[in-house]
Parts: structure tokens; C-alpha cells; sequence
């Protein structure tokens, strides 16, 4: 592992380190866990969906209740 030197304000440093002891991780580990999320496609493409990327299972029951619901209740009637 490489040591670099990393050069913060004083305001983010405090606030890296406040939000890596409430999640009890090192403000290291919470870099590198802020930088998997950056990179997970869900999250850099819709804030939103990002938002569910660690709960992939949840998403497709939304999704399938959604799908259910629009065919028993369409907004639109042909005509």
C-alpha cells in the first residue's frame, strides 16, 4: 500500500471525520467507500436510482408493482 498526503481544509476534515465515526469506519475506509459509490453506473447516471443500489431486490418489487398496477389501472383509455 502507498502512504500519499492528502490536503484538506480544515471543514472537511472535520466533517470527513464526523461522518466516518457515525458510520464507525476510518476516514480512509469512508474514502474508498464514497469512491465505489462515484463509480457505480446507477448512481453517475440518475441520483435517484442511486439512491436503491444496494437494494437491487427492492427496486424490482417496485418495478413489478408498478408494471401491475399501470395494467389494472391504465391512465390512458384507447379510443
Amino acid at each position: 500500500m502507498e502512504t500519499r498526503e492528502l490536503q484538506l481544509d480544515e471543514e472537511t476534515l472535520a466533517r470527513a471525520r464526523r461522518l466516518a465515526a457515525s458510520r464507525q469506519v476510518t476516514v480512509e475506509e469512508l474514502i474508498k467507500e464514497a469512491l465505489a459509490r462515484l463509480e457505480t453506473p446507477a448512481a453517475t447516471e440518475d441520483p435517484i436510482l442511486g439512491m436503491f443500489s444496494d437494494v437491487p431486490e427492492l427496486m424490482d418489487e417496485i418495478v413489478e408493482e408498478a408494471m401491475q398496477a399501470r395494467e389494472r389501472h391504465p391512465l390512458r383509455s384507447g379510443g
